[in-house]
């Protein structure tokens, strides 16, 4: 598994696509922030964010319950809320 620093705290963590080698998302598992997916795109954008807000995610993907994952999605829909979060199931995600 390839390792880079994670969008989320920045710390170095393993990533993967997920199943179906989906190219628009990756598959995290860092030390610090847990297992989390994040699409390409909200990736590029958490590069810009203030370490706070990125924390407020790791926090998210720490706290999923078991058996379940975040997937953090950039909506380019020009809504107020750029960023969608929700939980899934995380055997759809992680091989």
């Amino acid at each position: 598994m390839p390792t880079q620093k994670c969008p989320l705290c920045g710390k170095i963590a393993k990533y993967d696509n997920p199943p179906g080698n989906s190219e628009k998302y990756k598959c995290f598992l860092c030390p610090v922030s847990g297992s989390f997916v994040i699409s390409l795109m909200a990736e590029d954008h958490f590069a810009k964010f203030p370490i706070i807000d990125r924390t407020y995610y790791s926090d998210k993907a720490k706290a999923a319950k078991k058996g379940k994952v975040l997937i953090i999605q950039f909506c380019d829909d020009e809504s107020e809320a750029p960023l969608i979060q929700r939980y899934d199931e995380k055997a759809d995600w992680f091989r």
